[in-house]
Order: structure tokens, then C-alpha cells, then sequence
């Protein structure tokens, strides 16, 4: 195909402190006042299309406008229903939303995890406090990992601790924070029940012009999972999706990563494109749309 130029905007959450998206729950988001600034000025500035004007383009059915926008919402929070679902209908936009494909007593994901307890206990705490439940060999990996990290440039904190949870250390954290999640906050079930999008919120949502593209499951690092992961991730993305509507359907790339594997497996599963968390407006593979942080405008 030929290279095609748009202007993706991502965003995650969308709400204010002490709302219902927000909850208590002290995790911050981008206020949704902002949110509709930006609407405003890209109202101002680019062609707003949804994901069946870009699915048309991919088909080579028609071509894009030259200064075509598109808003993407990933993960399936409730923000999504509550705060950012009724300023897109009053405006008569559409975003495409990538949300977990979940399963009935599932938990929160490994990354949101996360997020509740940094909220709530800090960078600092949430590090000891996983320091002290690791075993010494485990101890070891993070060790190493946070040196790698550092020496590659990674010096946030935060953003450090994220790391290693969500790659070097996935499988124990998996355990290590569902516990710390029961210890200091509460139910995990109960908070991702009410923290996803429900099912009927999903169909009103679909049923008024939102479109649904895959992320997973469990939200893992693609270019760190076997080609057998990967493919049960896209499975059941591309099986819940099929409750919704026909495809072919969009994918994005779980914290934006993927490898060689990704695109055969997302074909083969019945997607047409996947977007990543690179910044880029000018696009030569649909399976690696480029697209812009909303939230750090």
C-alpha cells in the first residue's frame, strides 16, 4: 500500500479528581475541560474521520483528506463512558476505543495494578513494599533490570519501577500487587468491575457511532511474550470483538510494543491495522499507525 498521512490522537484517562470515572481513587487523568479544548482547536485544524473512513482507505476504497484526524481511547475504562462517551456524541464525533477483551471474574490488569497502588501508597512504598515480597533470585533480576534501565537512559522513578513490574518481573508482580491490591484498597473484582467499561456500555456506546478495536487481554508487552501469547491475546480480542460487529478490526499495541510475530498473528486473527504509542503523522504499514499522547498536549 502507499504511505497515507493522519494525525492519531491517543488518550487513556479522561476525568477529574473526585468524579465518578475517578472514584477515590487518587490516579490522575486529563481533565475532561481540556479535552474538549483540544476537541475544539482540532475542529478548528484537521478533518475528523472515524476508524470506517480509515478502514476505507486501507481497502483503497476512497483516499483520506490530507489533514485527517482520528481519536483513539485505549484500555476500556469507565472514563471512557462516563466523561469522554457524551462530549463526543454532543459534538458528533466517533473515537475508536481498544479495550481488554475480559472474562467474567477477571481482575484488574497488571499495569492498572500498578496505577491504583502508586496512587495510594507513592513510588517509594510500592518499591519496598515489592522489594520485601520478592525472593532472592527474583530480588537479582529486578537488581539488574533497574541498572539496564538507568544505563539506557530510563531515570523516572516511576517510570523505572513501571519497567521492570510490567516486563522483567510480570509474572510474580501479577500476584505480588493482586495482594497488595487486597491489602491496602480493597475487592479486586469489585474495582474492575467498576472500573472497565460493562458490556452495556460498550453497546450504547456502539449503537451511537463508537467504534471497538482489540488490546488483549492481560495487556502484556508483546516483544516480550512468546509467539503462543501473543496469538491467545489477539485471539481473544478478535473473539470478543466479534460479539460486537463484522471485521476486519483495529489492534493497538499493549504499552505500544510488538515484534516481528505481531503483524502475521493480528492478519491471521482477522485485523487490518494496529496503531503504536511511536509519534509519527506519516504512515507506510497499517500494522504500525504512529500516533500522538493526547493527555501530554
Amino acid at each position: 500500500m502507499s504511505a497515507f498521512s493522519l494525525t492519531t490522537l491517543m488518550y487513556h484517562y479522561v476525568r477529574d479528581p473526585g468524579d465518578r470515572a475517578e472514584a477515590g481513587s487518587g490516579i490522575p487523568g486529563l481533565a475532561p475541560a481540556r479535552f474538549e479544548a483540544q476537541l475544539e482547536y482540532l475542529a478548528q485544524h484537521y478533518t475528523m474521520i472515524t476508524w470506517s473512513d480509515l478502514q476505507a482507505d486501507l481497502l483503497g476504497q476512497h483516499s483520506l483528506a490530507p489533514n485527517a484526524c482520528m481519536l483513539t481511547f485505549d484500555d476500556g475504562t469507565c472514563d471512557h463512558y462516563i466523561n469522554v462517551f457524551p462530549i463526543l456524541r454532543k459534538r458528533g464525533l466517533s473515537g475508536l476505543f481498544f479495550a481488554l477483551a475480559r472474562q467474567p471474574g477477571d481482575g484488574l490488569a497488571l499495569g492498572h495494578k500498578i496505577h491504583f497502588l502508586l496512587a495510594r501508597l507513592g513510588v517509594d512504598d510500592l518499591r519496598e513494599t515489592v522489594w520485601d515480597h520478592l525472593k532472592p533470585a527474583q530480588r537479582q533480576i529486578y537488581t539488574q533490570a533497574e541498572a539496564h534501565y538507568r544505563a539506557s537512559g530510563e531515570k523516572s522513578a516511576v517510570e523505572l519501577l513501571k519497567s521492570i513490574l510490567q516486563r522483567d518481573l510480570s509474572v510474580p508482580a501479577d500476584t505480588i500487587l493482586s495482594e497488595l491490591i487486597a491489602e491496602h484498597i480493597g475487592d479486586e473484582a469489585q474495582i474492575a468491575g467498576e472500573y472497565y467499561l460493562t458490556s452495556a456500555q460498550i453497546a450504547e456506546m456502539s449503537a451511537n457511532g463508537m467504534h471497538f478495536g482489540g488490546h488483549g487481554r492481560r495487556h502484556p508487552w508483546f516483544d516480550w511474550v512468546s509467539a503462543a501469547e501473543q496469538a491467545d491475546e489477539i485471539g481473544a480480542s478478535a473473539a470478543w470483538l466479534r460479539t460486537i460487529g463484522p471485521g476486519p478490526f483495529p489492534f493497538a499495541y499493549p504499552y505500544g510494543g510488538y515484534n516481528a510475530d505481531s503483524a502475521q498473528l493480528l492478519r491471521a486473527h482477522g485485523f487490518s491495522a494496529a496503531f503504536t504509542t511511536v509519534v509519527r503523522v506519516r504512515h507506510s504499514d497499517p500494522f504500525l499507525i504512529g500516533r500522538l499522547d493526547g493527555e501530554g498536549l
